[in-house]
This record gives structure tokens, C-alpha cells and sequence, in this order.
């Protein structure tokens, strides 16, 4: 029997009339345009009842349940919306969704992402049913009075783990709160491990319910591929082993000089507990200890150094390279103190004339090597297949797109970057993101090499492989990275990383804090207790009706 309930289709199936009792099911259609699946019509239903922040793997069609919780706001509470998202492409992608899945005419959405003018933004306000949006520009938007918060409905906040700190989302929050439209729907892949964090996110958002899916959720699994998840462990070539030790020595005799301080743990060397220490060394050689403000400049010298440690023990001769001679040829004040130091140590001008000497030998780039192999083996497999390779540094995905395209006639690589220029480095605009995803999607290109624009939301179609040339210690990164693949059919990622160094460190840390995260979810979720249903809410889904 077929039930039309406005913007929505309910299926129902009734009982046989030999008295046999099936299953009764329901599921809700956006203007027959799509069939949402089990798992989003369960979080739709909890999220229209209170704010909710739910946290769904990369894939599994977060935005979906935002649309549908967007349009029975839009049709029963016949009230407007606000869809968040912290970028550009991102917003492009939300606003060309809800286009097409909510009835609304062409004046009635709206997306701003700052290019559109006051006056123009101020119509579009008034007549906009839904408007889709960075925060900076609602915030500024609600700042200038272009419009009024209290008559909105619903916002929901996409990557609502930026929702922190000084982030634009929290104002927004806290103002829409204030006035008493207390519908607000987060939605992240990722919140992130920390307890704090979470804690806070929930406060500044309102959330009165987290409800997290995992792959291993049986109504989650039916719809998943499987993902075949290995580390590839290789060897750090020997030459990089006797170049880098000439650099430990060099962190060494810095360390040396910052140990009077008395901020260094014993055994080990931090960058981020040293860099947190530079405040408070400063304030001391300023009430009584003038010897320390030497200090500060040996531990930015440290730091820089540690840095140049891991690009080359991570990354390879040329990374490290160019930021050795960034450090070496800076104006910046401090570089130009770093330089100063590690110029007159005998052990850092012997690495700079041995890594130069590594340079100009072109050595194959052990982790290169083998994306090549990698890539070529599953291209070979299935021509059709495409291939991720996420890098830490703009400098190596260039690096390794120019590998790749001169040892292969099978791989068709290209570089897909942010849209900031970078030193010199011309990023890539919208438009051409765009084009370069479309253009991996139809197969001219088989191979995106991709930095972190990559990782976060935007709508980069299905792989067949992943690979992450280098760990990185972020949960939240590890698990966005991994969400492009295995969502509809089986795929693979690979991790590279060298034995025995950051990469390791890198790669643990963030499996401790992902197993973190979901034990913090989980806690948060268990612990809130049962709340009486909004009264703006629907009582059952025959409300729709």
C-alpha cells in the first residue's frame, strides 16, 4: 500500500491475509529522488525528536539524513533552515544536494561563501527558504543584522567537530540557542578522542543525544564493501640512517643548551612540550633569570632541527632539502637564529654537503617505489580501478606525481592540492578542483595524488585503493582518509611507514586515540539519559501523513 505524506513516500508493508504477520517497515523517500537506507531513516527519526550529533563514517550519507531532517522541518514546522559547512568546495557540493532532493524553487536555497555581495545576500535572506553557508559568512551576516537568527528553524552544523574554541560555529550556536529554536543537527565522521573536546562540542552545540555507526553495525554492514587495512613496514635506506644521525648529534648539543632550564623531560626529546614551554621560559628570564632568553633561541633552533629530522626520515632527501635551505636562506627572524646556531656546529655543515651529495644522485624514493608498485599492481588487476595516495606535504604529492608519470605508461597520476598558494606554490581553484574530479571519476586519470583537502567531506567518488604515504597521528585525518574506500564494494588501504621511526610513532598514536574516541562516544552516549520527546516533533511517523 502506498502512502503519500507530502514531500515524503511511506512504504508499508501489512500482514497476509492467511494471517501470517510480516515485519512491518517503513521507509522514507525525499520526493521519491532517493530511498534512504535503514540506519539513516533510525538517526533521522531520533534527530528531529532533539539536538543530535551523530557521528557516521565518511560515505555512509550523513548528508542524506540532514536533507531529511531539513525537509520535515521545512514541511511540518513550515520553518527555514541554515546547512553550515567549514568550506567552499564543501558547500558547492551540500547546496547542488539539497537542490536536488528538496522541493524548493530556485530562489527559495541559497549558498554564500563569501563572493556574493551585502545587498545581494540580504534579498537572498528574506526570500531563501534553506540557505547553505560558511560560518564566517552567517556570522558576520547575524553581526550586521542582515538577518534574525530566532526565525530559523533548524542549523545543521557539517564537521561539527570544529565546533571549539574561537571557531565561528560556537557564536552561531550560543546565539541560536539564546533564542529559543533549539533544533540543531551535527554531523561529523570524527569528533576527535579527547574527552574535553567531546564534552565541549556537545555543550556548545546543545546536544541532548550523540548516536555514532560504525561499519561493524549490522545496519551498517550490509550497506559497506569491507576494507582490507595493512601496514607496509620498509626499511630506511642506509644513507638516510647516516644522514640523520649527523642531525641527532646536531639536537643533541641544542638540547644541551636547553637543559639548565629545567623544562625537559628526562630521556626524551618533545617538541610540543618544549614549544609549550617557551611562554614560561620567557616570563622567568624576564622576572629575574636574564640567562634563560638564550634559552628561547636554542629551543627554536631544537625544534626546527626535530622537524628537519622527520621530513627526511618521513618524506625523503628532497623534502628535506628544501626545508634545510628554507631554514638556511629565511628572513624571519627566528630561522634567521636557528641558522646562525646550526651554522657554526661542524656536524650540521657535514649534513648539508652529504645531503646535497644525496640529491644530486636522484636515488629512488624508497616509498615512491613502492606506490608505483602498489598502484600499478591494481590497475594491472582491473583497469578500471582508481587510486588515492594522500601526502602530508604539497611538495611530495608534486614529487610524486612527476615519479609516477615518468616510470609508468599504466598510471595516470594528477595533483590534487588546496586552494591556498603556498610559497610560491599556485593552489587549485574551485573550478579546477572540480574538473579534476570529474575527470577522476570518468577515468582519465586513475591516480589522484591528494594533501589533506582531500580528507574532509568533499565528494571524491569511491576507491578501490588507499594509500597513506606517510601515518598521521590525527584520528580524525586516519579515519577520513580511510572513508574513501570500501563504501559500496570491497577496497584496500595501505600505510607506509618506516620501521623504527616518527612514521611508527605517528601510526600508533592515532590508533590509541581513535580506540579513545569510540570508547568516549560510547560513554557519552550511554550516559545521557532518556529525554521526553519535543513537542515540535512528530509523535510517530503516521504524523507525516
Amino acid at each position: 500500500m502506498l502512502l503519500t505524506t507530502g514531500h515524503f513516500i511511506g512504504i508499508v508493508k501489512e500482514s497476509s491475509q492467511a494471517g501470517t504477520r510480516e515485519a512491518r517497515s517503513r521507509e522514507l523517500y525525499l520526493g521519491g529522488k532517493i530511498e534512504p537506507r535503514e540506519y539513516q531513516i533510525s538517526l533521522f527519526r531520533e534527530a528531529v525528536e532533539r539536538n543530535t550529533l551523530i557521528v557516521l563514517p565518511t560515505g555512509l550519507g550523513k548528508t542524506i539524513i540532514a536533507a531529511l531532517v531539513a525537509d520535515y522541518v521545512l514541511r511540518r514546522n513550515n520553518e527555514k533552515v541554515i546547512f553550515l559547512a567549514p568550506t567552499r568546495p564543501l558547500i558547492s557540493q551540500h547546496y547542488d544536494t539539497l537542490k536536488k532532493l528538496l522541493d524548493l524553487d530556485e530562489n527559495e536555497i541559497s549558498k554564500f561563501t563569501g563572493e556574493v555581495d551585502n545587498e545581494d545576500r540580504l534579498l537572498k535572506w528574506v526570500t531563501s527558504k534553506v540557505v547553505v553557508s560558511t560560518p564566517q559568512v552567517v556570522l558576520n551576516d547575524m553581526r550586521n543584522g542582515l538577518f534574525n537568527i530566532s526565525k530559523y528553524g533548524l542549523i545543521i552544523f557539517d564537521e561539527a567537530h570544529r565546533a571549539s574554541g574561537n571557531y565561528a560555529y560556537v557564536e552561531i550556536a550560543r546565539n541560536f540557542l539564546d533564542a529559543r529554536r533549539r533544533l540543531i543537527l551535527g554531523i561529523t565522521a570524527s569528533p576527535g578522542g579527547d574527552r574535553e573536546k567531546l564534552n565541549e562540542i556537545t555543550e556548545v552545540l546543545g546536544i541532548e543525544a550523540v548516536r555514532i555507526k560504525s561499519e561493524s553495525d549490522p545496519d551498517v554492514q550490509k550497506y559497506m564493501g569491507g576494507i582490507d587495512l595493512k601496514v607496509r613496514k620498509l626499511d630506511l635506506p642506509d644513507y638516510i640512517r647516516d644522514v640523520s644521525g649527523l642531525l641527532k648529534k646536531v639536537i643533541d648539543r641544542l638540547t644541551d643548551k636547553i637543559k639548565p632550564a629545567g623544562i625537559m623531560t628526562p630521556g626524551r626529546f618533545s617538541r610540543s612540550q618544549l614549544a609549550s614551554k617557551i611562554g614560561e621560559v620567557i616570563e622567568r628570564a624576564r622576572n629575574g633569570e636574564p640567562n634563560l632568553f638564550s634559552v628561547v633561541t636554542y629551543i627554536s633552533a631544537a625544534i626546527r632541527i626535530d622537524y628537519l629530522l622527520e621530513y627526511l626520515e618521513s618524506q625523503g632527501i628532497e623534502i628535506a632539502y628544501d626545508y634545510a635551505n628554507e631554514i638556511l636562506g629565511s628572513e624571519e627572524k627566528t630561522l634567521k637564529k636557528t641558522a646562525s646556531i646550526v651554522t657554526k656546529m661542524p656536524e650540521f655543515n657535514q649534513f648539508m654537503v652529504r645531503l646535497k651529495d644525496l640529491k644530486d644522485q636522484k636515488l629512488d624514493n624508497p616509498k615512491m617505489k613502492t606506490v608505483l608498485e602498489m598502484c600499478e599492481n591494481q590497475i594491472s588487476s582491473n583497469p578500471e580501478s582508481r587510486v588515492i595516495v594522500f601526502t602530508h606535504f604539497r611538495k611530495t604529492s608534486d614529487l610524486l606525481v612527476n615519479y609516477l608519470s615518468e616510470k609508468s605508461t599504466l598510471l595516470r597520476p594528477v595533483r590534487f592540492i588546496g586552494q591556498t598558494t603556498k610559497s610560491g606554490d599556485e593552489g587549485l581553484k574551485q573550478k579546477d578542483q572540480d574538473i579534476l574530479l570529474q575527470k577522476f571519476r570518468s577515468n582519465v586519470y586513475n591516480v589522484l595524488v591528494a594533501t589533506s583537502v582531500a580528507e574532509e567531506g568533499l565528494d571524491i567518488p569511491a576507491t578501490d585503493l588507499v594509500i597513506f604515504f606517510e601515518p598521521v597521528p590525527s584520528e580524525i585525518r586516519s579515519i577520513q582518509r580511510r572513508g574513501r574506500t570500501g563504501r559500496t564494494h570491497a577496497g584496500a588501504v595501505r600505510i607506509l611507514m618506516y620501521d623504527g621511526t616518527r612514521d611508527a610513532g605517528y601510526y600508533f598514536s592515532a590508533i590509541k586515540k581513535e580506540t579513545r574516541m569510540k570508547k568516549n562516544i560510547e560513554k557519552l552516549q550511554d550516559s545521557q539519559p532518556a529525554r521526553t520527546r519535543r513537542k515540535t516533533g512528530p509523535t510517530s511517523l503516521d504524523d507525516f501523513s
